[in-house]
């Protein structure tokens, strides 16, 4: 009989340490696992990516973002990302006039990333006052970046100063400057464009004429056709400097004007 209790809790005894071994090892395992997690969502740098355009127009350097989040938001190196507002970040971001999109999100190895999509500018306004302005595809006007250089062409005439973009032609501009953007030929060919009126916009190119008439951009393919066959038919056969302008204002045809001295 003394046995049998002696051997009874002596099985008590090992199932209470077992309890006990199972018990510390499921707790040294969540807590392994809680530091874990918590080392995973600590933030362990802020970088900032750009999208980059095309043609090499970059108008933005990430670290600039990088410093401008960590002056409105503090050190975020070591925070978790639960106590870190990405949305407000976000916006934050937006609020940048070069900048059309941001996304901020934390990334592989704890790495809190600023993916910063640019303004995509389709030209270069120079104002009365004399001010460069970039106006992007969404027809947003943008400062001129103090670090790049965007390839689009200058257009300039008469820009009233002013904030609102009504006062400038804007729909004929954002016309042309599509078609040079997406034309393999117009594109290149094309440097400058100047605003007489609504009505007589020129075209400044690189070689052949000093100005191309353009008119307006009603029948604009049309003109684009016939401005690209001139320059690739009469130019070469007449001499490049033979005309000192060409006319596209007339439907079917160029009027071209030749230099006093041919």
């Amino acid at each position: 009989m003394h046995i049998i209790l002696f051997e009874m809790k002596l099985t008590k005894s090992r199932i209470k340490a077992f309890v006990w071994v199972v018990f510390l090892t499921v707790l040294a395992g969540l807590t392994l696992t809680a530091a874990r997690y918590q080392e995973k969502n600590l933030i362990q740098e802020v970088k900032a990516e750009v999208v980059l355009l095309d043609k090499g127009n970059n108008l933005i350097q990430p670290e600039e973002f990088e410093r401008l989040v960590a002056k409105k938001f503090g050190p975020l190196k070591g925070l978790s990302i639960e106590m870190v507002d990405m949305r407000a970040i976000e916006d934050f971001l937006a609020l940048n006039p070069y900048i059309r999109k941001a996304d901020v999100f934390l990334g592989a190895s704890g790495r809190l990333v600023l993916n910063l999509h640019q303004r995509i500018p389709l030209m270069r306004i120079v104002d009365n006052s004399g001010h460069h302005w970039y106006i992007d595809t969404d027809t947003v006007r943008m400062p001129v970046s103090t670090h790049f250089t965007a390839r689009v062409p200058l257009v300039n005439g008469n820009f009233p100063v002013g904030p609102d973009l009504k006062q400038w032609p804007m729909e004929d501009l954002f016309k042309i400057t599509t078609m040079l953007r997406d034309d393999d030929f117009m594109g290149p060919l094309i440097d400058q464009i100047y605003v007489e009126s609504p009505q007589k916009i020129w075209l400044v190119p690189r070689l052949g004429p000093s100005r191309i008439l353009l008119g307006n951009t009603d029948d604009l393919e049309s003109k684009v056709e016939r401005i690209t066959k001139f320059y690739k038919k009469a130019l070469p056969a007449e001499g490049w400097d033979a005309y000192s302008y060409i006319d596209t204002r007339f439907a079917g045809q160029i009027v071209a004007k030749r230099r006093l001295n041919q």
